[in-house]
């Protein structure tokens, strides 16, 4: 097992995490219920780089009704979030944020039973990119490339462990209940559901809980859309840094059952 220092560079993480192989599943951790959604391939996590979740404004008859209340809505979504079982995640990064090599990312998050995530990755590597399929499991982080065998790279934490955004004490829920001032600034479709952006900022601590690697100052602009109706589900969240440092996460398929195996080595 190769093991790797939390102060891994960005260059070094990358080139470390181009050196997989093809998977032999063996242990697995499955969300109960219907049969799990494809992951997607390494064009789809191409395209999900350069191309953000469409939005459109809302129609003009739901433009002219009351706004929510962006501390109600947020607490709502918050207890919602805090009894995910699984959710599909897309997440940009823009700008550069040191120690993270990931530029973009497309998979599936479980954590029943266990904290898990499985999908596609981009990251930089030698002034360009590079895709590698990824498994997070039991806390490590596993790296394949097409055709060849997978490698484990040791704690996820060193690169971008995403099978913890979805742990109720420090994942999505807690930052969605650590909004400072928040408001609802408007409506937007985002990939079809009708959703309420709500802006303000957060804690440098539940910001970093999201993303460790962002510099998080004692508070951080965030911005959210949440689902206006039903379940008010967590749909898209941006988290920002600096003037062109951001983290942008889109959601989907909330609860939808997630399998993942545990590659062998």
């Amino acid at each position: 097992m190769r093991r790797l220092s939390v102060a891994v560079t960005v260059a070094s993480a990358a080139a470390a995490l181009v050196a997989g192989c093809s998977p032999t599943p063996s242990e697995s951790v499955t969300t109960s219920g219907i049969s799990s959604s494809s992951v997607p391939t390494s064009s789809a996590i191409s395209t999900a780089a350069t191309s953000p979740a469409t939005t459109s404004p809302t129609s003009s008859k739901k433009a002219s009704e009351p706004l929510p209340d962006a501390s109600a809505i947020l607490k709502e979504s918050g207890t919602v979030t805090a009894d995910l079982d699984s959710v599909h995640l897309t997440m940009s990064v823009s700008g550069n944020i040191e120690n993270l090599p990931i530029i973009a990312l497309d998979g599936d998050v479980t954590r029943v039973p266990d904290a898990a995530a499985k999908g596609y990755a981009k990251i930089a590597y030698r002034g360009g990119p590079a895709y590698v399929r990824f498994v997070m499991f039991g806390g490590d982080l596993y790296v394949s490339q097409e055709l060849r065998r997978w490698v484990d790279y040791g704690p996820a934490e060193n690169f971008y462990d995403a099978a913890k955004i979805l742990s109720p004490d420090t994942g999505l829920a807690d930052l969605l209940t650590d909004f400072i001032d928040p408001e609802v600034s408007g409506r937007e479709t985002i990939d079809g559901v009708h959703t309420v952006r709500i802006t303000g900022e957060v804690s440098a601590a539940a910001a970093k809980k999201i993303m460790p690697q962002l510099h998080a100052g004692k508070r951080t602009p965030c911005a959210v859309w949440i689902q206006e109706t039903g379940d008010h589900q967590l749909v898209q969240l941006q988290l920002a840094s600096g003037a062109d440092d951001d983290v942008q996460m889109t959601f989907s398929n909330w609860n939808e059952p997630v399998t993942v195996d545990k590659p062998r080595v």
